[in-house]
C-alpha cells in the first residue's frame, strides 16, 4: 500500500479551493513522520508537483497542486479544478490586472521564492520585482545618457529666462 494514500483520500474529499495543512497535521494523518528529505534544505524539492515522486502523486492525483511555506512548515493544497477557471479582471489605476498565465516554470518558481520571503502573494511579488526592474531601468536610462550627451555650459537658470522672455 502507498504510505501517502490517506493523503490523497483526505484531499480527494475535502471540497475547498484550499486546503491549509501543517507538517504535524500531515504526519497524523499518515500515522507517521515525515522523511528528512521534507524538512531539509532540499523540501522544496520534495514538495514539488512532480509525477515521479510517489508523495507528490498523492496530491495529484486528488487533482490538487501543493505550495510550500517554507518559513512555517505548512503546505497549502489547492484544486487544480478551481485553477481552470478564467481569473477574475479587475482595472487597478487604468491598467488590467496582472496574471501570471504565461510564465514558464522558472518564473514561476521565481515568484513563489520572492512571494515566500516576503509573505505576499505571487501577484504582489511579481509586482515588486516590475517595480525593481522598472527603477534599474530608469537608473540604467539617466546613467546612459549622463555618460552620452554633452554638458550645456548655459546654466538652467538662464535657460529658463530664455524660454520665458521668448514667449
Amino acid at each position: 500500500m502507498n504510505v501517502y494514500a490517506p493523503l490523497q483520500s483526505y484531499l480527494a474529499e475535502r471540497e475547498e479551493i484550499s486546503v491549509v495543512m501543517t507538517y504535524k497535521e500531515i504526519e497524523a494523518l499518515l500515522g507517521r513522520k515525515l522523511p528528512p528529505t521534507a524538512y531539509g534544505v532540499h523540501k522544496r524539492q520534495w514538495w514539488a508537483n512532480t509525477e515521479t515522486h510517489s508523495q507528490a502523486l498523492a496530491w495529484l492525483r486528488a487533482k490538487r497542486k501543493a505550495r510550500l511555506d517554507v518559513n512555517h512548515d505548512r503546505v497549502t493544497f489547492t484544486s487544480v479544478l478551481a485553477s481552470l477557471a478564467p481569473p477574475a479582471v479587475r482595472p487597478i489605476d487604468g491598467m488590467a490586472e496582472l496574471h501570471l498565465k504565461g510564465l514558464n516554470s522558472a518564473a514561476k518558481r521565481m515568484l513563489e521564492d520572492i512571494a515566500e520571503e516576503k509573505g505576499v502573494s505571487p501577484e504582489d511579488a511579481a509586482v515588486t520585482l516590475i517595480n525593481q526592474s522598472a527603477l534599474k531601468r530608469r537608473a540604467a536610462t539617466l546613467d546612459w545618457f549622463a555618460a552620452n550627451t554633452a554638458i550645456s555650459k548655459t546654466s538652467s537658470v538662464d535657460l529658463i529666462r530664455a524660454d520665458r522672455d521668448g514667449r
